[in-house]
């Protein structure tokens, strides 16, 4: 009984495969005689606009140092204050070694007497929560990369750890530590007093480590005048940094995009207008840039000179860049050109609906790619909808046909 039980078994495992297979085989053929294919009616936005190449224009000052090593104490982008030092420049380079440990022992010497406060543990929860909150911080801006930030957050944190880690035994310890960073300060503030010289600013303004060379040849009292034929010889120029130079001030909150755009794309806006601007980086995408100007036309082109109030600490390393400038923001159904069909002086297209075809009525708005961008009424149940099943066909079609 056994052995008939497993002969059962099998004869039934192959029937159920050969099954299977001609199911499948069957679909196969079924659908590779199909006429048509679909197409799903997706929502989408799509922008009108136009790729171009320019500069980014500020108010800036070229920094300069006759020491034979500088080091930047900023980074890019950074915020700085009147009178405020930016760099650091050194004679030697054993000078700059001894300024850079003299840096790092003040930095030891600050946690140690802050760990030194807490060696009794007599408030280990609220150093705990405290603690963790910052770690929290510190993943945070590291996953936006905010790395800046990040270093802030890593360099409160450290005497913090410290701080928690000691015990009352280690009091003394601690002192005598800090005693002998003490020596050591002494002896390297002595050294260095004569090795380097501090390079501030007497405006404030944001920091940049880049020079160019057009600090002082492209400003934003030039770009109010500049013809297209002065924007088309400065993009064939070549340029340096000046000598000595150190960095740069950018001034005011103002900065400029100027570049050459099509003339006839240039009559789709006016002075004054807001269009948005995609730069390569991220943290630009999306940027709502004032037209400030527009020149006259010259071969079919003209100068647009575009102009932003924020976000400066973002551009200060950025000159020459390509961006996407767009004109008008289109929003509906994405529709397959291939679909689009004119019935008794209508457009629209068919949708697969119950093995039929049913006809829907559509507007074009705009025309980009193999694709249309096809207005959606939300308010009518019998317009185009997102999801819908589009048919594509190269054989005569109409409203109720058998799609087979």
């Amino acid at each position: 009984m056994r052995k008939q039980g497993e002969f059962y078994l099998k004869l039934i495992s192959i029937l159920l495969a050969v099954v299977i297979a001609a199911y499948v085989l069957f679909s196969v053929i079924l659908n590779s005689g199909s006429s048509y294919a679909l197409e799903t009616a997706v929502y989408c936005e799509v922008g009108d606009g136009v790729t171009v190449s320019g500069f980014v224009v500020r108010s800036e000052e070229v920094l300069v140092s006759n020491s034979p090593i500088v080091v930047c104490e900023l980074t890019e982008g950074e915020r700085v204050g009147g009178g405020q030092r930016v760099a650091t420049g050194y004679q030697s380079g054993s000078a700059r070694e001894n300024r850079e440990e003299l840096n790092s022992l003040k930095k030891q010497r600050d946690q140690l007497a802050y760990a030194a406060e807490g060696s009794d543990s007599s408030n280990a929860a609220a150093l705990d929560g405290e603690i963790s909150g910052m770690i929290v911080n510190l993943a945070v801006q590291t996953s936006q990369q905010r790395f800046s930030a990040a270093r802030a957050t890593a360099s409160e944190l450290e005497p913090l750890v410290l701080r928690r880690s000691v015990s009352g035994d280690d009091s003394a310890l601690i002192r005598q530590r800090i005693s002998d960073i003490d020596q050591r300060i002494s002896v390297l503030s002595a050294q260095t007093s004569t090795g380097a010289t501090a390079i501030t600013v007497a405006e404030s303004g944001y920091f940049s480590e880049q020079t160019d060379g057009l600090e002082r040849i492209l400003t934003p009292e030039r770009v109010e005048t500049m013809s297209l034929s002065e924007l088309r010889a400065l993009e064939e120029g070549e340029y340096s940094a000046p000598d000595h130079a150190i960095g740069r001030l950018i001034q005011g909150q103002k900065w400029y995009f100027i570049a050459e755009i099509p003339q006839a794309r240039a009559e789709q806006c006016e002075e004054g207008e807001r269009l948005t601007v995609n730069f390569a980086d991220g943290a630009l995408q999306g940027l709502r840039m004032r037209v400030e100007r527009i020149g006259a036309a010259e071969d079919g082109s003209c100068v647009i000179v575009l102009l932003c109030e924020k976000m400066l600490q973002n551009v200060t390393a950025l000159r020459r860049q390509t961006v996407d400038i767009v004109f008008d923001t289109y929003e509906g159904l994405r529709v397959p050109k291939a679909a689009i069909y004119y019935v008794n002086g209508e457009t629209g297209v068919y949708i697969l609906e119950s093995a039929r075809a049913d006809w829907k009525k559509v507007e074009i708005l705009f025309e980009y790619g193999n694709d249309y961008l096809v207005r959606w009424d939300d308010s009518d149940t019998d317009n185009l909808w997102p999801k819908d099943e589009i048919i594509l066909t190269a054989e005569d079609i109409s409203d109720g046909k058998v799609m087979e």
